[in-house]
C-alpha cells in the first residue's frame, strides 16, 4: 500500500522538478541574452530595503527593454520578461534618486540601468551567489542609474507589515545600545542590516548563530505564547487556533518569510489545526508538510545550507532523538539537554562542514547554556520595539534584561574561544565521506532500537517472573528466582554507564569519517582571485601559499581565498612565499594575518631585494605579531615539504632590480618529474637577467614543463627567448576578465600558441587544479 504510494510521490517530484528546471532555463537565457545592455526595467514593487546608505528593492513581473544607443551605439527592438530583479542604488548618488520611504509595496517602477547576472562561485569554498538567489526566486540584478516611481496599486497588508517592521526597527535603534540593537532588530524583525559584523563572525565561529535567525524558536515563543493566552482568555480551539495562525503569517511575512520562518509557520499551523480536530500532532508529518510546500515552488532551495540546517535540526529532534532517549534511558535533565544538542549535531555536522567548513567544538555545550536564556532577548527585544515608540526611557528599560543576556553570551564566547582546539578546520567532506556518515548513523540508530526492543522484551519477562512469586510452590518459586536471577544478570550485562559511554564514544568517532584524508601526490590549485595571483600547494597533509592578492577584489581574503583554504582543510600554511610588495599580491595574505585566527602561517617568505619596500615591511610586522617566521630568502634558497621542493631561482642579493616587479621571486617548484616555474610580475627585462644568471645551468630551465606566466599575461612579459629556454607544455594565466590592462595580451597568447602550449585562464574558467604524481599530470577547472 504504501509503497506504490511512495513512488508515486517520487514520480510526482521528478517530474516537477524537471519542469522546473526548464523554467529556469528560459529564465536564464532571457537574462543572459539582456545582461551588460543599457536597459529599461518595468516591475513592481514586492520588498524594500535600505543600509548603510543603499537602496534595494526587489521588482517582480517585470518588462525589460534595451534603449536604443545603449552606451554602445546599438539600437534593440526586442524586449523580454524576467520575473525577478534585485535593484539597488546608493541614496547619495544623486539628489534625484529617491530612498526608500518613497516606495509602497505593490507600486510601479521604471528603472535604468544595465542587467547584471548574479555572482557564481569560481573557486573552491566560494559563496554562490547565482545559487542562492536562485533559491530566492531571483533572476538577476540591476544598478539603478535612474528611478522613477510609476503609481500602481498598493497592496495593503504586504505594505502595513512592512511599515510596522520599520517602525518596530527605529524604535529599536533609537532605544537599544549600539550593540545590542542589530541583535534585537536580527532576532525579533529579521533583518541583520544592521547586525555587527564581529558580532555575527563570534556567534558564528561558536556555533550560535542560529540565534540570530528567525526560527521555530522564536515563533514558539511569540506564537504559542499568543495561544495559549488565548486559551486560557476562554477563547476555543478554533478561534484560537485560527488567531495564532494569522498572527504568525502575518509575522513571518514581516519579518522576510525565509525557508527556516515558512517551515516554522507550516508546523505551527498545523498544530493548531491537530489541537482543533483532536488529533495527535506528529512533527516529521508536519515537518515533510513544510518542506514540500517549499520546494515544490523552488526546487533549488534543497542546495541551500540554510535550508538543509533547519530541516536538519528538526528531524533531529523528531525522528532521532526519541531513538537516543529511549537508549539512554531516563536521567538527568542535563543527560537530556546534552542528548538534544548531541542529536542535532550528529544529523547536521555534514552540512556544517560542507557550508562552513570548520567544526566549533564546544558549540554543543554553549548552546545548553544559552538556548534557555534567548526567550529573554527576544521578549527584552519585542518590549524595546513596542515601548520605544512611547518614550526612550520606557524602551530602554525592556532592552536591560536583554541587554546583560547578550554580554552574557560575549562573555561566554570569548571565553570558549580561549579553550584549547576551539575550532576544528576540517574542510569540506567528500560527497562518498557524507554519504558513509549517514548510512553508519543509520545503521547505528537500528542498532540502538533493536537494543531498546530487547531490553523491553526483558523487563516484560521479568514481570513475569515477579508474578511467578505469588505461586505457592515451591520449586515454582525457586524456579521464578533462578528466571529472575538469570534476567538481572542479562540486565547488568549492559548497565546504563556503559551505555552512556557507547553513545559518548559514537559521539566523538562518527565525525571521524568526514575527516579530509591526506593529499595523494601533488596538487596545485590556482585561485581565481580576479586580478591578481594566488596559488595553493598541497602535498600529503602540508599546506604551502604562493601570493594571495587582488586589486580588482576588494574583499579577497575574506569572500576567496579564506573560504578557499577552509574549504580544502587548510590550518596551517607550512610556507606562504610573496613574490613582491603589489597589492594584487600581497592583500589577501595580508587579511589571513590580520583577521583570520583559524589559519596559521608559520613561514612568510619574502624577496631579499624587497627589504626596502613599504608593504612588505608593513606586511612583515604583521606576521611577527601573529608569532610567523619572516625570513627574506635569495637566489639558491630551497624549501621542502612532504616531497615538494621550491627553489629560489630569483633574485640574487647582488640582483639591483629597476622596480617592484622586478624584485620578483622567481619560484621552481619540483615534485618528481614535474617541474612547475613561477614568475610573479616579472617582465621581459628580468627573464633576460634571469636566463644570463642560469646560462650555467641549462637543464633547470629546459625541464620547466609548467608556467604560470608572469604579470597576468602582459605583452611585456613571456619573450619569446625565454620560452625557447623552456619545456613548457601547459601556461595557467590569472587575470580578470574585462580588466582595464587588457590581459593577457594578444601578442603573449600568440607567442604561446606558437609552442603549442595549452592555456588555463582563471577568468574563463574559474579556479585550475593540477595534480600530480609525479610523472602524469592531470588539469581541472572550477567551471568546466
Amino acid at each position: 500500500m504504501w509503497l506504490p504510494v511512495f513512488l508515486l510521490f517520487v514520480l510526482l517530484g521528478m517530474g516537477r522538478a524537471g519542469d522546473m528546471k526548464q523554467k529556469w532555463e528560459a529564465r536564464e537565457r532571457a537574462c543572459m541574452e539582456m545582461a551588460g545592455i543599457y536597459s529599461e526595467l518595468h516591475g513592481r514593487v514586492s520588498a524594500v530595503e535600505e543600509s548603510e546608505g543603499k537602496v534595494q528593492i526587489t521588482l517582480e513581473e517585470n518588462v525589460v527593454r534595451p534603449l536604443a544607443g545603449g552606451g554602445e551605439g546599438q539600437s534593440f527592438s526586442m524586449s523580454r520578461q524576467i520575473p525577478c530583479v534585485l535593484v539597488s542604488w546608493k541614496t547619495d548618488a544623486t539628489e534625484d534618486m529617491p530612498d526608500a520611504r518613497d516606495f509602497k509595496i505593490g507600486s510601479n517602477v521604471t528603472v535604468r540601468g544595465k542587467l547584471e547576472l548574479c555572482a557564481r562561485a569560481r573557486n573552491p569554498g566560494e559563496f554562490d551567489s547565482r545559487s542562492y538567489y536562485r533559491g530566492q526566486g531571483v533572476d538577476c540584478r540591476m544598478y539603478g542609474e535612474e528611478v522613477e516611481i510609476a503609481g500602481g496599486d498598493v497592496s495593503p497588508l504586504p505594505e502595513l507589515l512592512r511599515q510596522i517592521r520599520e517602525k518596530a526597527k527605529q524604535n529599536i535603534m533609537r532605544s537599544a545600545a549600539a550593540e545590542d540593537a542589530g541583535i534585537f532588530s536580527a532576532a525579533v524583525l529579521g533583518d541583520k542590516k544592521a547586525l555587527d559584523s564581529e558580532i555575527r563572525d563570534l556567534y558564528q565561529k561558536n556555533g550560535i548563530a542560529h540565534l540570530l535567525a528567525i526560527s521555530g524558536l522564536h515563533l514558539s515563543i511569540i506564537g504559542m505564547g499568543g495561544y495559549k493566552l488565548l486559551r486560557k482568555a476562554g477563547l476555543g480551539y478554533k478561534g484560537a487556533g485560527l488567531a495564532g495562525a494569522a498572527f504568525i503569517f502575518c509575522y513571518g511575512a514581516m519579518t522576510g518569510g525565509s525557508p527556516s520562518v515558512v517551515r516554522a509557520v507550516v508546523m505551527m499551523s498545523t498544530g493548531f489545526l491537530a489541537s482543533y480536530l483532536g488529533r495527535t500532532y506528529d512533527l516529521l508529518s508536519a515537518l515533510s508538510l513544510a518542506l514540500l510546500m517549499l520546494v515544490w515552488e523552488t526546487p533549488e532551495l534543497l542546495t541551500q545550507g540554510g535550508v538543509q540546517l533547519s530541516f536538519g535540526a528538526v528531524f533531529a529532534v523528531g525522528g532521532v532523538l526519541p531513538v537516543i532517549q529511549d537508549y539512554l534511558g531516563k536521567g538527568r535533565k542535563i543527560l537530556g539537554a546534552l542528548a538534544v544538542s548531541a542529536a542535532i549535531q550528529l544529523v547536521t555536522l555534514p552540512v556544517i562542514l560542507w557550508d562552513f567548513f570548520q567544526f566549533p567544538v564546544y558549540g554543543i555545550f554553549l548552546n545548553l547554556l544559552v538556548i534557555p536564556l534567548m526567550g529573554g532577548v527576544i521578549c527584552s527585544g519585542i518590549g524595546t520595539a513596542l515601548l520605544g515608540g512611547i518614550s526612550y526611557k520606557a524602551g530602554a528599560l525592556a532592552a536591560g534584561t536583554g541587554h546583560y543576556i547578550l554580554r552574557f553570551y560575549e562573555w561566554l564566547c570569548h571565553g570558549t574561544e580561549r579553550l584549547p582546539y576551539h575550532t576544528l578546520v576540517m574542510g569540506r567532506p567528500a560527497a562518498a565521506a557524507v554519504i558513509l556518515y549517514y548510512m553508519v548513523l543509520l545503521l547505528v540508530l537500528i542498532g540502538m532500537k533493536r537494543a531498546v526492543g530487547k531490553r523491553d522484551e526483558a523487563e516484560k519477562e521479568r514481570e513475569e517472573v515477579k508474578e511467578k512469586k505469588e505461586v505457592k510452590e515451591r520449586e515454582e518459586v525457586k524456579r521464578g528466582i533462578e528466571g529472575d536471577e538469570i534476567i538481572e544478570m542479562a540486565e547488568k550485562s549492559r548497565p546504563i554507564w556503559l551505555r552512556k559511554a557507547l553513545f559518548f564514544c559514537i559521539c566523538v568517532f562518527l565525525p571521524c569519517i568526514l575527516m579530509p584524508g591526506p593529499v595523494d601526490g601533488m596538487e596545485i590549485l590556482f585561485l581565481d582571485v580576479g586580478q591578481g595571483d594566488g596559488i595553493l600547494l598541497r602535498s600529503g597533509r602540508g599546506a604551502m601559499l604562493i601570493d594571495g592578492g587582488s586589486t580588482s577584489e576588494k574583499k579577497l581574503g575574506e569572500y576567496r581565498l579564506e573560504p578557499c583554504l577552509k574549504s580544502c582543510g587548510v590550518s596551517v600554511i607550512e610556507y606562504a612565499f610573496v613574490s613582491h610588495g603589489d597589492l594584487d599580491h600581497i592583500s589577501g595574505v595580508r587579511y589571513l594575518l590580520e583577521s583570520c585566527e583559524e589559519i596559521e602561517i608559520r613561514n612568510l617568505l619574502l624577496p631579499c631585494q624587497g627589504r626596502e619596500d613599504d608593504a612588505l615591511l608593513s606586511l612583515a610586522e604583521l606576521a611577527r605579531a601573529r608569532g610567523t617566521k619572516v625570513s627574506l630568502i635569495e637566489a639558491g634558497d630551497s624549501f621542502y615539504m612532504d616531497g615538494i621542493g621550491v627553489t629560489c631561482l630569483y633574485p640574487g642579493i647582488s640582483d639591483l632590480p629597476a622596480d617592484k616587479n622586478e624584485e620578483s621571486e622567481v619560484l621552481k617548484v619540483d615534485y618528481g618529474n614535474c617541474h612547475i616555474l613561477f614568475t610573479g610580475d616579472m617582465s621581459g627585462e628580468g627573464e633576460l637577467r634571469l636566463l644570463s644568471a642560469l646560462s650555467e645551468k641549462p637543464g633547470v630551465l629546459s625541464e620547466i614543463q609548467i608556467l604560470k606566466t608572469a604579470h597576468h599575461g602582459s605583452r611585456f612579459s613571456s619573450g619569446e627567448t625565454f620560452l625557447d629556454a623552456l619545456g613548457v607544455k601547459w601556461a595557467v594565466i590569472s587575470y580578470a576578465e574585462g580588466n582595464s590592462y587588457g590581459h593577457p595580451h594578444k601578442e603573449v597568447l600568440e607567442r604561446l600558441g606558437d609552442r603549442s602550449v595549452k592555456i588555463y585562464g582563471t577568468a574563463e574558467r574559474g579556479a585550475i587544479t593540477m595534480k600530480t604524481d609525479g610523472k602524469r599530470v592531470r588539469w581541472k577547472a572550477f567551471l568546466d
